[in-house]
Formats: C-alpha cells, sequence, structure tokens
C-alpha cells in the first residue's frame, strides 16, 4: 500500500454504526481477556496435549464444560469491573478490587 493510500484510509471510518467510545487497552473490561483465555489455558494445558487434534478435541471439550452459572459469574464481574472504570474516570482500577 503507498502511502497516499495508507493516509487515505486513516481518515475514512471501517465499520457499520461508527465508532465506539471505549478505553484503550482495557483487558478489565473485555471478559474473553480477563476469564476465558486464561480459563481455557489453564484447563487446557494442564497436560501437554499429543496431537493438534487432541489440542482441539480438548478446546472443544473445556468450552463446553463451561456452564450458566459460570457464565452469570462473569457477568457480574464485567458489571463490576464497568462500576471500577467510571469510578477511576477511565484509569486503572485494579487497585479498587476487594
Amino acid at each position: 500500500m503507498s502511502k497516499k493510500q495508507g493516509s487515505t484510509l486513516l481518515d475514512r471510518w471501517i465499520g457499520r454504526r461508527g465508532a465506539i467510545e471505549w478505553p484503550p487497552r482495557s483487558p478489565d473490561l473485555s471478559p474473553l481477556d480477563f476469564f476465558m483465555w486464561g480459563h481455557l489455558k489453564s484447563k487446557i494445558y494442564a497436560t501437554q496435549p499429543t496431537s493438534l487434534e487432541g489440542l482441539r478435541q480438548r478446546i472443544v471439550n473445556e468450552c463446553l464444560q463451561i456452564t450458566p452459572q459460570i457464565l452469570q459469574n462473569i457477568w457480574q464481574r464485567f458489571e463490576q469491573n464497568l462500576y471500577y472504570c467510571m469510578e477511576s474516570h477511565g484509569g486503572h482500577f485494579q487497585h479498587l478490587h476487594a
């Protein structure tokens, strides 16, 4: 891509509904970041998978083990994190967790 093409793209929105205000680099506001990836990694790699197919099967099995209660707990934590983020005016809020 030429410099001119890159410049042209920077001033145009590519998306459906426009920009969404969201604190940058805020993994505590993404359930996938603050729960899912770490949870799956700890379960899947408790022992080393022996094949790619074995790894895939572990991923599927562990995803199937996520219960409605776990999802409810994640949602509550997400709501708490939103509150903490607002209390800290978009700044760091890990120190606010009890």
